[in-house]
C-alpha cells in the first residue's frame, strides 16, 4: 500500500515538475527565433505588408520572426503545416479570408473550429468592382441594360474558383438578376490583363500591384466597392448601395495573425503585443496604405476570433448553397 501511495505522489509531482517547466518556457519566452508561415507566394499585397509586420514584431521580441512562403491548396497546405507543429507559440500563420472559405471548398485534415485560435487582426480588403476604363457601366441599371443588349449573358471574371471575385459575381448575379458568365483566372493579375483588354465586361477583385497601375495607366476603372463606405484609396468609387446593388453584409478580405490552438497564454499574450506594436507602426500604416488596405486595429483577440467564426458560418452557407468546389 505503502510503495503504491509513493509511486502515486511521484507521478504527480513529476506532473507538477513538467507543468512549472512548461510555465518557466513560457514566461522566457520567446528564446529563439519564430516563423510566420504565409499560404501564399511572395510578392502578394498580404505577403509584402506581413514582411514588415514581421521586422517589427522582431525588433518587439527580441527574437528573429522568419516569414516561410508554403503556397498551395488555397492556403490550406500552410494552414495544416501549422496545426501540425508543436504549440509553443513559436510557429505562426498568416490568418486570412481563406480560413472561412476553404474548409468547404476542399478536404481537410484539420477542426477549423477547434485547431485554430486568432491574435489580431490586421487590416480589411475591399472587393472592387472593376470595369473597363471607356466602358459605360457606372450603375447597377446601367449593367441591367447591357445584360438585355446580350443574348448570352455579361461576363464576370475573378482570380479563381472560391475567391472573394467568384462570390462578388454571384451576388452581382442575384442581387440584380442578371445572367451572367463568370470566367475563373489562375490569380487576379490575368483577368485584370483580359479586362484591360476587353475580353471581360467586368470583373471583381481586391486591390493589388497590378489593379493599380493598370487605374493609373486609364485602362481600368473602379466602379464600385462590395460595402457600405468608400475606401479612400479610391474615393470616387460608389459603395455598393451608392452603385444599385443591394448588399446583406459587405463583401471584404480580411488579413491578421493566428498560431495552433493549444499554446500557452503567456506566449499569446506576449506575441499579442508585439503584433499590436507592429500593425500600429509607422512603416506598417505606410506599408498597408500603399497597397490600398484598410487598416484594422480595433477588434481585441477574442472578438477577431468571434469575427473568424462568423466568417467560417456565413461562407460555409454560401458555398453550400451555390455548390462552389475546387475539387
Amino acid at each position: 500500500m505503502k510503495s503504491g501511495f509513493q509511486e502515486l505522489l511521484r507521478t504527480a509531482l513529476g506532473g507538477l515538475a513538467a507543468m512549472a517547466c512548461m510555465f518557466a518556457q513560457a514566461q522566457s519566452f520567446p528564446v529563439r527565433p519564430l516563423t510566420l508561415v504565409i499560404g501564399f507566394p511572395p510578392g502578394g499585397a498580404f505577403d509584402s505588408v506581413l514582411r514588415t509586420v514581421a521586422d517589427e514584431m522582431s525588433t518587439s521580441l527580441g527574437q528573429r520572426v522568419n516569414v516561410d512562403n508554403r503556397a498551395g491548396a488555397g492556403g490550406a497546405l500552410a494552414t495544416q503545416w501549422v496545426v501540425a507543429a508543436k504549440p509553443d507559440g513559436y510557429t505562426l500563420l498568416a490568418a486570412g479570408m481563406q480560413l472561412a472559405t476553404g474548409p468547404h471548398l476542399s478536404k481537410i485534415n484539420y477542426d477549423p473550429k477547434q485547431d485554430l485560435v486568432m491574435i489580431g487582426q490586421l487590416s480589411t480588403m475591399p472587393v472592387l468592382l472593376l470595369v473597363k476604363a471607356d466602358s459605360p457601366v457606372k450603375s447597377g441599371a446601367d449593367l441591367v441594360t447591357l445584360a438585355r443588349s446580350r443574348g448570352n449573358g455579361i461576363t464576370v471574371g475573378s482570380g479563381g474558383v472560391g475567391t472573394t471575385g467568384h462570390f462578388g459575381s454571384l451576388l452581382l448575379s442575384q442581387g440584380l438578376k442578371l445572367q451572367t458568365i463568370h470566367v475563373p483566372f489562375k490569380g487576379g493579375a490575368a483577368g485584370l490583363q483580359a479586362l484591360a483588354g476587353g475580353e471581360l465586361d467586368l470583373m471583381f477583385d481586391q486591390p493589388s500591384g497590378t489593379m493599380q497601375a493598370l487605374v493609373q495607366a486609364g485602362k481600368v476603372r473602379v466602379a464600385a466597392v462590395m460595402q457600405n463606405q468608400r475606401i479612400s484609396t479610391q474615393p470616387q468609387a460608389k459603395t455598393a448601395a451608392e452603385f444599385g446593388l443591394p448588399l446583406g453584409a459587405p463583401l471584404q478580405g480580411w488579413q491578421g495573425l493566428a498560431a495552433r490552438a493549444g499554446t500557452p497564454a503567456p506566449a499569446l499574450q506576449k506575441i499579442g503585443a508585439a503584433w499590436a506594436a507592429a500593425v500600429n507602426s509607422s512603416a506598417v500604416k505606410t506599408r498597408v496604405a500603399q497597397l490600398g488596405l484598410e487598416l484594422e486595429t480595433g477588434r481585441s483577440a477574442d472578438a477577431f476570433q468571434k469575427h473568424y467564426l462568423a466568417e467560417l458560418q456565413r461562407w460555409g452557407d454560401f458555398i453550400k448553397k451555390h455548390q462552389i468546389t475546387t475539387e
